[in-house]
């Protein structure tokens, strides 16, 4: 015979626990848990720099007008102050374009055949079977 434990609440339609808080207090439909949170559509500081970085202005060279964007405009002007003679402004051109060299390099443009997808798996199954051979 199995009793039922005595319990201090009066029964609910369905079980009240860890992640099912009772029905009464959860969030009713189109309502949020945090009402004064960030707002959709809210860009981070980044998507703002990013933005503001590809943002086109018209700039004159050598007496004819182009239409740039920020950021090419910004390379171009540290490269003429670099040429003036500004030994930081040079220092600093010269570690952009090191660290801009060194990520090409490490890309890897090797790639698998099918051939040696079969021989890796292979090798694969031949070394299995001989450590399950020797347990």
């Amino acid at each position: 015979m199995t009793r039922k434990p005595l319990s201090r609440h009066p029964p609910r339609k369905y079980a009240v626990g860890k992640g099912r808080p009772p029905k009464e207090t959860q969030f009713k439909p189109g309502q949020s848990g945090n009402p004064k949170g960030r707002p959709k559509g809210i860009k981070n500081a980044a998507t703002m720099a990013k933005a503001a970085l590809n943002r086109k202005v018209v700039v004159t060279i050598n007496g004819a007008k182009r239409k740039m964007t920020v950021q090419d405009v910004s390379y171009r002007r540290l490269a003429d102050k670099a040429m003036t003679g500004d030994q930081k402004t040079f220092n600093y051109l010269l570690t952009l374009d090191n660290n801009f060299d060194s990520a090409k390099n490490t890309t890897t443009t090797e790639t698998v055949t099918a051939e040696q997808d079969l021989e890796i798996i292979a090798d694969f199954f031949r070394r299995h079977q001989q450590r399950a051979g020797t347990k």
